[in-house]
């Protein structure tokens, strides 16, 4: 038996079972309480005089734009790149000529980290995902790509808007003993009109999630919830909050912690292999 095969039969791959479910306290706003309350720009403007104005929220002539989704960031697609070309070349130079099955191994991880890093990479160069709210439909668009966005989600009317929430995400991920670690996300999410499912205007289980924009408060997403609300469904706003402020960090100090966190993972295994096949 090779040294790398004896490597692996060492390793124990633990496999994991991952769930989502949500809160059952979401903070919802019902197109049932949509009134006339002015044009898009009025409302955007009495949005801007409230204190659940939002600076990722910007008025461009006549729609209001967001960030819906970031692209992921480079350094992540080129991480996992390196690491699927990487590795093999150095365990083969190290362990080399290998046998039958660690080269059938190493092209798995080949395959693997090369077609996540090139699926991130596509996804980066076609940049975030904005979400524009027009005065009587929405659209979304990626940054610099036509392609990437469903014909249906192009343009959706304002009326086929069923509900808007603020919510956790919990994930929740269990390993072969049943120990289980759960992972909350704070999103706000675009509920549509199911053209398969007539009774989706009524029943949300039904209804189509264009989007979910993610943030780092539960405050934050209770008030983008409440701001889409408004611009969208024309619902007036809550009582307003104090509790809500944007937060202070950039948007380029927030890409760096993510970039940080995600460069750890991938420099992890690159360590372990280097550790282990010297």
């Amino acid at each position: 038996m090779s040294p790398l095969s004896s490597l692996i039969n060492g390793i124990t791959f633990i496999p994991h079972v991952v769930g989502f479910r949500f809160m059952s306290d979401d903070s919802i706003w019902d197109a049932a309480d949509k009134r006339d309350i002015g044009t898009l720009r009025e409302r955007f403007t009495t949005l801007e005089r409230s204190t659940y104005a939002n600076p990722r929220m910007t008025m461009l002539d006549d729609s209001v734009g967001m960030v819906a989704e970031r692209a992921p960031p480079l350094i992540g697609a080129i991480i996992a790149i390196a690491t699927g070309i990487l590795t093999p070349l150095f365990v083969n130079s190290q362990f080399g000529p290998l046998e039958a099955p660690d080269i059938i191994l190493l092209g798995v991880v080949l395959f693997v980290f090369g077609g996540a890093g090139l699926f991130l990479l596509s996804r980066h160069f076609r940049g975030d995902k904005w979400l524009f709210i027009h005065e009587n439909h929405l659209e979304f668009r990626l940054e610099k790509s036509e392609k990437g966005i469903p014909e249906a989600h192009k343009h959706i009317l304002s009326s086929d808007v069923v509900k808007i929430i603020s919510h956790e995400r919990i994930t929740e991920t269990m390993d072969e003993d049943h120990n289980t670690d759960m992972t909350v996300s704070q999103v706000t999410s675009i509920l549509v009109y199911n053209p398969d499912e007539p009774e989706s205007r009524t029943d949300t289980e039904l209804s189509n999630c264009v989007t979910d924009i993610r943030s780092r408060t539960r405050e934050e997403s209770d008030a983008i919830a409440a701001a889409l609300n408004l611009l969208i469904l024309g619902t007036p706003l809550p009582s307003q909050s104090s509790s809500y402020t944007p937060s202070s960090l950039s948007e380029e100090s927030n890409n760096t912690v993510r970039n940080v966190l995600i460069a750890i993972p991938l420099v992890a295994l690159i360590a372990f292999v280097a550790v282990f096949m010297t």
